[in-house]
């Protein structure tokens, strides 16, 4: 099942669009000539994210793929990934979220992982903060997998949270107004068919001084320049966006967000993702 006729997501009514080549059939990948920004125009619907095209499906098939296709690259890549966490204990996202966190001078800390998959993030973060700090924070996931969905429950419960089955877009419906210290999107953003809704309701949702960290594929990397449609970004057909700095940045303030944290590093152009911190502006 697929979504008809998407239009950018930075804009409010149809404007001119240019195909690219990329993506396989049916998929059609177009950039908006407006805003520049890069979207899949008939990505799966909601209902089929669920099940059909649920993350851990896709991710293995399109593993499987990458490493017939080209399996020394495959390997070199994976063991490469491997070093980064068990050697070098390197994990970005979980160092910028551990540095919100403990900023927070909140008696409850609130925090949500949108596309929590398996809850292992919101896991290695209470399992890595002091425990002076640990023992505040509340865990919270929305996940559109059931199966993930039940898994990341059972985790989060056990640390005095929950995960919501549900789009992005309805489970933050669940939670009231000011309630979060800091969402997390951590490998999502480029997963959501509707980002500005879903951002705007986060901001709702966010403290005066809340947070939302944000990782992306980062479209404008060499990377991707250089390896053309094999770049390790593309996934068909669940990421459905594909931002630069600059489109990032764009799609934050029209959800009345500004960012606060996108240094040069964060942005890196040799690297394949980018990172954000965003705030109520």
């Amino acid at each position: 099942m697929q979504t008809a006729c998407r239009i950018s997501p930075l804009l409010d009514t149809p404007g001119d669009e240019l195909e690219l080549p990329y993506a396989p059939a049916p998929w059609v990948l177009k950039q908006c000539a407006r805003t520049g920004i890069v979207f899949l125009a008939n990505p799966p619907a909601y209902e089929a994210l669920s099940e059909d095209f649920a993350y851990e499906l896709t991710f293995k098939k399109e593993s499987a793929a990458r490493k017939q296709a080209e399996p020394v690259r495959y390997a070199f890549s994976t063991a490469l990934k491997r070093l980064r966490g068990r050697v070098l204990k390197r994990n970005k996202t979980l160092h910028l979220l551990r540095g919100l966190i403990e900023a927070s001078e909140s008696g409850s800390i609130n925090v949500l992982d949108i596309g929590c998959g398996w809850g292992e993030l919101l896991e290695n973060l209470l399992h890595s903060l002091p425990a002076r700090v640990a023992g505040r924070c509340i865990p919270h996931g929305i996940e559109i997998s059931r199966k993930l969905a039940g898994l990341s429950d059972a985790k989060l419960r056990r640390l005095r949270g929950r995960c919501i089955h549900a789009s992005a877009q309805d489970g933050i419906r669940e939670f009231n107004d000011r309630y979060f210290d800091v969402i997390v999107m951590a490998s999502y953003l480029e997963h959501e068919a509707n980002p500005l809704p879903v951002l705007e309701g986060c901001r709702d949702r966010l403290k005066s001084d809340g947070s939302i960290l944000i990782k992306v594929p980062n479209f404008a990397c060499l990377n991707r320049k250089l390896r053309g449609a094999k770049w390790c970004g593309f996934r068909w057909p669940d990421h459905v966006n594909y931002f630069t700095p600059v489109t990032l940045q764009a799609m934050l303030e029209k959800a009345g967000l500004e960012i606060v944290r996108m240094t040069v590093l964060d942005r890196n152009p040799l690297s394949d993702n980018m990172y954000a911190v965003a705030r109520r502006r």
